[in-house]
Order: C-alpha cells, then sequence, then structure tokens
C-alpha cells in the first residue's frame, strides 16, 4: 500500500491505528481516551498524537459512527480487510507482518 508525504505511515501503523478504533469501541468511546492511546502509540511509531487521532477519526467515519470524512484509500481497504478481526487478530498480523515485512 501507498502512504504519501510521510514515511513514518506504513500498514503496520494503519493497523495499530485500526486497533484504537476497535478498543475505544468495545469501551463505548469514551471521552478523552482516544489521545491518551494516540499518545501512547505516538511514543511507539513516532507519529504525531494528533495524525493517530485524525486517523482514528478516518475508522470511524468509515464504520459509520462519524460523518464522512476524507479517508484514504489505504484506510477504506484495511478496514473493510481487518475491520472484522478481534484485536488479538490484528495484533497477529503486524506481528506477521513484521517478520514478512508485507502485509
Amino acid at each position: 500500500m501507498g502512504y504519501k508525504n510521510n514515511s513514518l505511515w506504513n500498514d503496520e501503523n494503519e493497523l495499530r491505528c485500526l486497533i484504537i478504533f476497535k478498543k475505544l469501541q468495545a469501551e463505548n468511546f469514551p471521552r478523552g481516551k482516544q489521545m491518551e492511546y494516540c499518545r501512547e502509540l505516538s511514543i511507539i511509531t513516532k507519529l504525531d498524537p494528533g495524525n493517530i487521532s485524525a486517523k482514528i477519526g478516518n475508522y470511524k467515519s468509515v464504520a459509520g459512527i462519524n460523518n464522512h470524512s476524507n479517508a484514504s484509500t489505504n484506510t477504506i481497504k484495511f478496514y473493510k480487510k481487518y475491520g472484522h478481526l478481534s484485536i488479538n487478530e490484528i495484533e497477529s498480523v503486524i506481528k506477521k507482518a513484521s517478520t514478512n515485512k508485507s502485509v
């Protein structure tokens, strides 16, 4: 999959954002929790927490929870391909991808 203008965005980070979306969904989207998760992920990925939060907002949009957003083609594809999986299953995909270097 292609990522424009930011080498830090990759398939693994896309999936990590999907995991945050899934956690928030399981918790009924509690106020303030999204940014907490985004800050935690930013330490691992070096991505800006605001950018991570925007990506999660795109997942919410694709899932029909938020209003329409300009979700990337990758976000839409990843939601269709992996959105039905559990958090543990998505984590397994990430582990496999880091071993194989492709998702």
